[in-house]
């Protein structure tokens, strides 16, 4: 049985579900997936046939625990025995003609500056979360709303909007299983 490692880091819980759905997806294709929140635990990657890295971005910017991890582990992930991907969500990808572009801004130059390099990558749409029950503070709801507005977005509801395009989470997941079968 193949191993995988999926580390997430997530301010609002978006990367945290997208990462539950990947692993959902590769557990039905046989594969042990250990899924972790890089906030509680710093894992190691020796062991794992596929280590599978997600985080949220805000401002332009990845989470600081995601790129520290990427920094301690740059060696690891250079000279890897593993598959690595990584994905994004961000608002850019929530409309399919801006995916690239995203892909492009929030990984690939990111990952160059790094001077790493993934086997898969993708950028998924964002959840905004705008009820009662949302992690996102008053300002920051007010600070979004007010840029989705000027996107075109009209009357913007305190509810939660789920932007993801869950058929292209489920084929980057199997993509990420055929990868770890080769």
């Amino acid at each position: 049985m193949k191993k995988a490692l999926i580390l997430y880091g997530s301010r609002y819980g978006t990367a945290k579900d997208t990462s539950e759905k990947i692993r959902d997806i590769l557990e039905k294709k046989d594969i042990d997936v250990k899924l972790v929140n890089v906030e509680e635990q710093q894992p190691s990657l020796m062991g794992f046939d596929g280590v599978l890295i997600g985080t949220g971005i805000k401002i332009g910017m990845w989470m600081k625990k995601i790129k520290k991890f990427l920094k301690k582990h740059s060696k690891e992930l250079t000279n890897r025995k593993f598959k690595f991907g990584f994905f994004v969500n961000c608002g850019t990808a929530s409309e399919k003609e801006k995916i690239t572009e995203a892909k492009e801004k929030y990984i690939d130059n990111k990952m160059q500056k790094l001077e790493l390099s993934c086997d898969i990558a993708a950028a998924f749409g964002p959840i905004y979360d705008f009820s009662e029950a949302s992690r996102m503070g008053n300002m920051s709801q007010k600070i979004m709303k007010a840029g989705l507005e000027d996107d075109g977005w009209e009357q913007i509801e305190d509810i939660l909007y789920d932007l993801r395009d869950m058929d292209q989470i489920q084929k980057f997941a199997e993509d990420f299983a055929l990868l770890l079968s080769k």
